[in-house]
């Protein structure tokens, strides 16, 4: 029960650093673009190790982790190529985030209807954001601004709604039972 508590308040946090970071993409657009990979790696790998964590974690829906385990890795993996190889990564840095960040909000999109199954009232808010990260994901790769500076504040944009979708799964669909749950293997007959 505490490794599920853990998970859920790194979650929140790791979407605020996302929210946080979208902010000073907005702010400062100019901002070196090699600090930026180093900053998006360190949040990839932070945020990965999370993801992990919470997928190995006693969620009692089971929605907001259920995908963290690949992507969790995906992030991992990701983070330290961001970190190792900035200089490879800055050409082509809105396409790469904007595929992780499509890949994400096609997760959440599930992650909603889910939600929607177990009852949840919160899952059309769920969609709502899973549908805006997924455009602006796709915003991303096909880079509609030729301005550099356009471009990385479509990114924060794109950080600030993909946080702001994290923050609300979080907190709406990781439900930490306040009793005992006995995990057991069964048969279907």
């Amino acid at each position: 029960m505490d490794l599920i508590k853990k998970a859920k308040h790194a979650y929140i946090t790791i979407s605020v650093i996302m929210l946080v970071l979208g902010l000073v993409l907005l702010i400062w657009p100019k901002m070196s673009l090699s600090v930026l990979c180093y900053l998006i790696g360190a949040m990839l790998i932070i945020g990965g190790v999370v993801k992990l964590v919470g997928y190995f974690s006693k969620d009692l829906y089971r929605l907001a982790f259920q995908f963290d385990l690949a992507f969790g890795i995906l992030s991992i993996l990701l983070g330290v190529v961001f970190i190792i190889h900035p200089e490879h990564i800055i050409s082509i840095l809105p396409i790469v985030m904007g595929i992780f960040i499509l890949v994400e909000g096609v997760l959440r999109v599930q992650t909603a209807m889910d939600a929607k199954t177990f009852g949840l009232s919160t899952w059309w808010m769920m969609i709502l954001l899973a549908i805006a990260t997924s455009a602006c994901g796709l915003l991303l790769i096909f880079k509609p601004f030729e301005s550099a500076i356009a471009m990385m504040m479509l990114l924060g944009v794109t950080l600030l709604i993909d946080g702001v979708q994290n923050l609300w799964v979080a907190i709406y669909t990781v439900k930490v039972s306040e009793r005992n749950v006995i995990d057991v293997d069964y048969k279907e007959l």
